[in-house]
């Protein structure tokens, strides 16, 4: 049995609830990562997902690990830097 399927059981998911995240993740880098799991666990490798998705196979590794350790609390994508988003700017007369 693949590794990633029997992971997903383990967080009491399976791969048609992760396809559904696929179309439901709140920003455009958790929606990938989310499908990076849901090629893995179609049995893709990690060099072919990462190919799939211009990403490098070290980067796919990290995902299916984050999600390993934490579930889908893992998937999600946190800001880390840079300017924060237009809706939490300050609305300050110039």
């Amino acid at each position: 049995m693949n590794d990633v399927v029997v992971m997903l059981g383990h967080w009491q998911l399976d791969v048609n609830q992760v396809r559904e995240r696929v179309y439901r993740a709140p920003t455009p880098r958790e929606r990938e990562r989310w499908h990076a799991l849901w090629l893995l666990a179609r049995g893709w490798t990690a060099e072919q997902v990462a190919e799939a998705l211009g990403r490098d196979v070290r980067t796919i590794a990290d995902w299916e690990a984050d999600f390993q350790q934490r579930g889908p609390a893992g998937v999600a994508f946190e800001q880390s830097g840079g300017s924060p988003p237009p809706s939490a700017r300050s609305n300050r007369p110039n």
